[in-house]
């Protein structure tokens, strides 16, 4: 494909385009995992309007978009989770821009934003059986473990992954 990318901080007026790339890319990597009633309600709780307003708002909350020609095509949001230094830093791409460079833009202005909190190392889980999660981490981070996730009322095994900031 050819086009212009730009990674920003998001803004209120793209919080629709953040739920469409949710939706599109959730559903693409965990209706065969979760089911796809289990991913609607996940989309449901995580994504609801005002949970991403409030993350727009937040300094210690970095929330970006990442855009494709104007078109909202990819996301992260990253933050500390842990006064020792570690934070988590969540992506998702739309699945018709996957391996476009897309995820590792994102990553890098995530990075940039955990370095002001001075979030030391992120540490990040993904389902196992996430092939395309796993196959992004595997690129850009160091597995350092497994271990299991509820999700749905249903026990799921994960990797954990790090990567110094």
């Amino acid at each position: 494909m050819s086009f212009q990318t730009t990674v920003r901080p998001a803004e209120p007026v793209d919080v629709t385009d953040i739920r469409r790339v949710a939706s599109a890319a959730w559903h693409t990597v965990y209706d065969d995992i979760l089911g796809a009633e289990t991913v609607d309600d996940l989309l449901d709780e995580g994504y609801a309007t005002e949970v991403l307003e409030r993350m727009i708002e937040l300094d210690e909350v970095g929330l970006f978009v990442s855009t494709a020609d104007g078109d909202v095509v990819g996301y992260a949001s990253c933050g500390m989770t842990d006064a020792a230094g570690f934070g988590d830093l969540d992506l998702y791409v739309h699945p018709d821009y996957w391996g476009e460079g897309i995820g590792t833009d994102l990553l890098y202005r995530g990075e940039n934003h955990l370095r002001e909190l001075s979030v030391r190392k992120i540490r990040d889980e993904v389902l196992s059986a996430n092939e395309v999660g796993n196959g992004f981490y595997r690129t850009h981070f160091e597995k350092i473990g497994e271990r299991t996730t509820e999700v749905g009322g249903r026990e799921y095994p994960v990797n954990v992954y790090e990567r110094t900031v």
